[in-house]
Formats: C-alpha cells, structure tokens, sequence
C-alpha cells in the first residue's frame, strides 16, 4: 500500500504543468479577488479602532481637565495649619509693633492691638474670609509677605494719635 500512495502522488505532480507564465495574472487577480473582502474587513476595524482611540483620548482629555479643576479646589480649601495661624498672629502684632515704634509709642498694648487689628483686617479681607484659619494654605507665604510690607500711613498716625491722646507715651 506504500508504494500506491507514492505512485499515485508523482502521477498527481506530473499532471500538474510546474511554468506556466499565462496563469500568473490569473492567479494573481484570484488571490486579490479573495483577498479583497478579507482587507475591507481589516481596514473598517482600523477605522472602528481609531475613531475608538479617539473617543477614548477624548474622555481622558476631559477626566484630566476635571482632575485639575478638583486639585485646584482641593488647595484652596486647605485652610492654613493652627501653627501657621500663629505665626501669622505674631507676625501681624512684629509689624505692629514695629511701625508704633517708629513714631515712639512703645508699652501701649491698646494701641498694638488697634494696629494690629487694622492689619489683620487687610490680609482678611484680601482673601474674604472671616478668620486667618480661613485663609488658604497655599497663600501662607502672601499673606506673610502682606504682613511684612503693610503700611497704611493713615491708620498708622490715627492710632498714634490715640495713643498720645491717652498719655501712655514715653
């Protein structure tokens, strides 16, 4: 039965011619006939694929825009820390201090106070809120550097005036 089978399949091989020029385009154009459906379905799922991809960058897009939007009101509503309070306090009362001393008015804590006040309602009301807890944690380093540079000539000679008038100059 071996020798059949292989027998059988030289006699297939010689039946078929091995060069023939005239089939190659024949050939060529089956092939791409075949081919042809199979290509159509692979270039619609590239397109199915890209426009994909594209809704997809668009979604990320917004969800990125959105993330941001949310950081952003995450560190504003970060009120400063209890200690910066503090420091803001003490920075407020240094300043104070600072311009009454200028203009000889030491030992009046009435008037500190007053001018201290008077600063402390400008660096609130930069930001709108009620309290110095209230201001945002990211906005420490501006409202120190406020602090330190505030100099309302105005409000700085009316509290001297009030204190002198009070006799507690030296």
């Amino acid at each position: 039965m071996q020798g059949e089978e292989i027998i059988t399949r030289e006699e297939k091989t010689e039946e078929i011619p091995v060069e023939m020029p005239e089939l190659a385009p024949i050939v060529g154009n089956i092939v791409a006939e075949m081919m042809r459906p199979v290509m159509k379905t692979i270039g619609k799922l590239l397109e199915n694929n890209t426009a994909a991809m594209e809704q997809i960058s668009a979604t990320q897009a917004v969800v990125n825009d959105r993330l941001e939007a949310l950081e952003k009101q995450i560190r504003l509503q970060t009120p400063v820390s209890n200690k910066q309070v503090t420091y803001l306090n003490d920075a407020i009362r240094h300043r104070s201090r600072e311009h009454l001393s200028k203009r000889s008015v030491d030992g009046d804590k009435k008037a500190v106070s007053k001018l201290g006040n008077q600063i402390r309602k400008s660096v609130l009301s930069r930001y709108g809120v009620a309290t110095l807890r209230e201001i945002p944690k990211h906005e420490y380093l501006v409202a120190m550097r406020q602090i330190e540079t505030w100099n309302d000539l105005i409000t700085i000679l009316e509290v001297v005036k009030e204190a002198r008038e009070r006799g507690t100059t030296e």
